[in-house]
């Protein structure tokens, strides 16, 4: 491995996320949710830095409080004890090194408590990362003092009760308008724009729908958060949301899924991201960047499926939100079908199409994406096989083999799907499995099919989606811009 300069050059000229600023998580408590008590002694913290930085991380968050769901608070003393001599340390370190000023290392530190804000500062730390979101006017008193930068997060509730019945009407909205009157209360105490951070918190009193959706929309988080000229940072690693998604229970293995994510996120306009794996993380922005640079996405297949509502416009409102996500394009939309419920007859009928769409994200990243699709149009997973507003399948994903307890691709039960085999043959006659073979249809099907929707409908529909969806932006700009909006206007939208 080169010195972290010589690394950090190279990355910026062959990757274009590689402007996307990565933080080292440093939990130097007892009993952290994944790694308490790991680095908790001064040579382990200060070597556990110095490979982060090696690594690509050029912010190092010290943190002497656990905040995982129902932890209790620590005293200011035991706080001190456990933080100042690591960043005391560590700022020394970086201050002898001839690479710091020109990687622009930093030292941050993680504290909702302001006299260990002060004392850090005073010890090194540049940032102070305030879960609690900058509500204590003597945190912002040192901010001012110090000059330092300003990590601002949404938290619902205490990290004592913050999971215990969090609750939104619109999550995106509703974070955003708190991150935002949290920066402007900063503003308004003398804090420069630019130094303000915001953070949308996810795990913090937010359950896997709160945080699937928050993902969904962090692209319009992130325009609202750099109109304000602020930058966004992201953390979701090794977060229980991901143990839920993937089935992966140890929180030390979720750290590829994390970084596949945390990288989705980056390239949906999010500026920083904290990790415990910054070596994972820089490798999956490296990857991404190669392959943009490169334009080589990978080819994969969605089924859709509805049978609530209105089916086909629910296919087209999914279809408009894959088009949204980033770096994600759609290539190929076979006609819909019409089909019978498959596994479970009590129901009415689907409909069913299938669509292949390039991607530079991981199958992980668009399988979260998919989960949050579901959960933005309001399917709920109370009945196995049962109706649903719309039901995404990540039916094959490049040449890929994936195996996780909760995500299994190719999707293990499309050669037995009627309803997949008929639109999957008609816009990819030749498709095949990883390592080249044929799929070839089970000997029992399910869901048969029992009519031909014209293409152009579905077309149609989605045209309107987006004729609608161009509106409502419209719509919100002139909103939040203050702009007079007339009845017409409402209507239009209505």
């Amino acid at each position: 491995m080169g010195s972290p300069l010589q690394n950090k050059k190279e990355q910026m000229m062959s990757n274009p996320l590689s402007t996307a600023t990565v933080m080292g998580i440093l939990n130097v408590t007892p009993d952290s949710f994944s790694d308490g008590g790991q680095h908790s002694d001064l040579d382990a913290a200060l070597e556990h830095a110095r490979e982060m930085i090696a690594s690509g991380a050029s912010i190092i968050d010290v943190g002497g409080e656990s905040t995982r769901p129902g932890a209790q608070p620590v005293t200011t003393d035991e706080e001190l004890a456990r933080t100042i001599p690591v960043i005391k340390a560590l700022a020394a370190q970086l201050q002898e090194s001839d690479e710091s000023a020109e990687l622009e290392l930093r030292i941050s530190i993680d504290t909702r408590n302001a006299a260990v804000a002060q004392a850090a500062c005073a010890a090194g730390a540049s940032i102070i990362n305030d879960i609690s979101g900058f509500t204590d006017p003597a945190m912002i008193e040192v901010a001012l003092a110090t000059g330092a930068d300003c990590v601002l997060m949404h938290m619902q509730g205490d990290p004592q009760n913050m999971q215990d019945d969090p609750f939104y009407v619109d999550i995106a909205q509703e974070v955003g308008d708190f991150l935002l009157e949290g920066a402007a209360r900063l503003v308004k105490a003398g804090i420069a724009v630019d130094k303000i951070i915001l953070d949308p918190g996810f795990g913090f009193g937010k359950n896997l729908e709160h945080n699937l959706e928050l993902f969904l929309h962090v692209n319009t988080l992130a325009q609202r958060v750099h109109d304000a000229g602020h930058r966004l940072l992201v953390g979701l690693s090794r977060k229980s949301m991901l143990g839920a998604l993937f089935g992966i229970e140890q929180a030390q293995d979720r750290d590829e899924a994390s970084a596949q994510l945390a990288a989705a996120l980056i390239a949906a306009g999010a500026d920083m991201v904290r990790t415990h794996n910054p070596f994972v993380t820089v490798r999956e922005l490296d990857r991404i960047g190669e392959s943009v640079a490169a334009n080589t996405p990978e080819k994969t297949f969605i089924a859709f499926g509805s049978n609530l509502g209105g089916p086909v416009a629910n296919i087209a409102t999914a279809i408009v939100q894959i088009e949204e996500l980033p770096l994600t394009t759609l290539s190929k939309l076979a006609a819909p079908v019409m089909s019978e419920p498959a596994y479970d007859s009590n129901q009415a009928s689907f409909t069913n199409t299938v669509a292949e769409i390039t991607t530079h994200l991981s199958a992980s990243a668009l399988f979260t994406y998919l989960q949050a699709i579901e959960v933005d149009m309001g399917r709920e997973k109370t009945r196995i096989n049962g109706p649903r507003v719309i039901d995404l399948d990540v039916l094959s994903f490049a040449q890929q083999t994936i195996n996780l307890p909760a995500l299994k691709i190719p999707h293990p039960r499309m050669s037995e799907r009627a309803f997949v085999l008929e639109p999957l043959a008609e816009i990819a006659p030749g498709f095949t499995l990883p390592g080249g073979a044929k799929l070839t249809p089970a000997e029992k099907l399910y869901g048969t099919v029992t009519a031909q929707i014209p293409l152009d409908l579905l077309k149609s529909e989605i045209a309107t989606k987006k004729e609608n969806l161009a509106r409502a932006t419209q719509f919100q700009n002139r909103l939040r811009n203050d702009t007079q909006i007339n009845h017409d206007d409402w209507t239009a939208i209505g």
